[in-house]
């Protein structure tokens, strides 16, 4: 028997195991889950459910994943041939992402300005979601609309764009239009180059897509460290786009503390993105070997490269995030870590992060071992 998920994965191409696990584990801490519901089926009980040979549906938890996955789909539906959902299968096509779902939702959104949306899990569109990505020059269309406020076609026109370039599945686009009202990080990128005597260079990208009602003018961070430089840290804006970019120095609590603005000129309008860079000089890393960071907006994907200099050798790594109600996941299976030559390079990836969550990478070297 073919049931209607083995059909919809193929669809959207995350049939093989390891694809749908992927998935899976995003949908998983967009809805919060414990680390133990969070895992995805073994591979043999994977494909087990595409057989179509259980007698009922999966365990709770697994139906609250996959009924994330395919919005309007229930656990049952799922599981069901695909003779009894047949008119359901044949109405869904890549072009039916379009006006009454994508446009509208946009439109809503920005006039409710929904300020209780808590993750990405939470989305705005109507069920009847098409199962490929939005098709460009329909979905760009149907915001030419002359029903809808100016803020709702820049944003969906845009949104609609992403969707084709960023290659977003139709579910991560409902995700992103079920936070329109803020301004959401398509990426966070901070690399931190270490050297032999503990000097550091922080290099942070913040690649922003405005989908609030309101330009974006400036926007306001802070580093710490546990120690510094006696002149203390140093902030000094890159240009990654056509916009310039100034540091405005708010506050300093001593050299190892920085409260500052990022002032962008010109705005980034409601539907725009841009880019924020700035680096950071003056930190220093000599007994404590850890980088923590507060995520302040809805965030799409986080990365820390981090590289250090001088022949150590790493002895443990480890990451970990903190959710905004305490709970604590880690982050270890996310984890890349290699030598190039003397210096040892890791990295730690994270997907569909919230306010008021953290992340922090670890590490622990010995520096009388040369690296082999």
């Amino acid at each position: 028997m073919t049931i209607a998920l083995k059909v919809l994965l193929q669809d959207q191409r995350l049939h093989e195991h390891s694809a749908f696990s992927a998935e899976y584990k995003r949908h998983a801490t967009a809805l919060g889950l414990d680390r133990n519901a969070a895992t995805p089926p073994t591979k043999g009980q994977y494909y087990k459910w595409l057989a179509g040979t259980l007698n009922s549906v999966p365990r709770g938890h697994h139906c609250r994943v996959l009924e994330s996955m395919f919005p309007g789909w229930t656990a049952e539906d799922l599981f069901s041939s695909t003779e009894l959902v047949a008119d359901r299968l044949k109405r869904l096509s890549r072009n039916s992402f379009g006006r009454g779902q994508l446009v509208d939702s946009v439109s809503a959104a920005l006039q409710s300005r929904d300020i209780s949306v808590t993750g990405w899990g939470l989305a705005r569109l109507p069920a009847a979601v098409g199962t490929g990505a939005p098709q460009l020059p329909d979905a760009v269309g149907d915001f030419d609309a002359a029903d809808l406020p100016p803020d709702a076609r820049r944003i969906g026109k845009k949104l609609a764009a992403l969707a084709q370039v960023l290659r977003l599945s139709p579910t991560e686009t409902v995700q992103l239009a079920g936070l329109v009202g803020n301004v959401v990080e398509l990426e966070v990128r901070i690399e931190i180059h270490i050297d032999g005597n503990g000097g550091s260079r922080l290099v942070y990208t913040h690649d922003l897509f405005n989908m609030s009602g309101e330009p974006l003018t400036r926007v306001a961070r802070q580093l710490w460290f546990e120690h510094a430089a006696p002149n203390g840290l140093r902030i000094e804006p890159l240009r990654r786009d056509h916009r310039q970019i100034s540091i405005d120095r708010t506050h300093n609590a001593g050299p190892t503390m920085a409260k500052f603005s990022c002032q962008v000129s010109p705005a980034i309008q409601p539907g725009e993105t841009g880019v924020i860079s700035y680096t950071c000089t003056g930190g220093q890393f000599i007994d404590a070997f850890y980088w923590r960071q507060d995520i302040l907006r809805f965030t799409r994907r986080f990365t820390i490269v981090m590289r250090q200099a001088g022949g150590h050798r790493l002895v443990t790594c480890t990451g970990e995030q903190v959710q905004p109600n305490g709970l604590i996941n880690s982050a270890t299976e996310d984890l890349l870590w290699d030598y190039d030559g003397d210096d040892i390079v890791v990295t730690l990836t994270r997907d569909y992060l919230r306010p008021n969550e953290s992340v922090t990478l670890r590490w622990e070297t010995n520096r009388d071992q040369a690296t082999a």
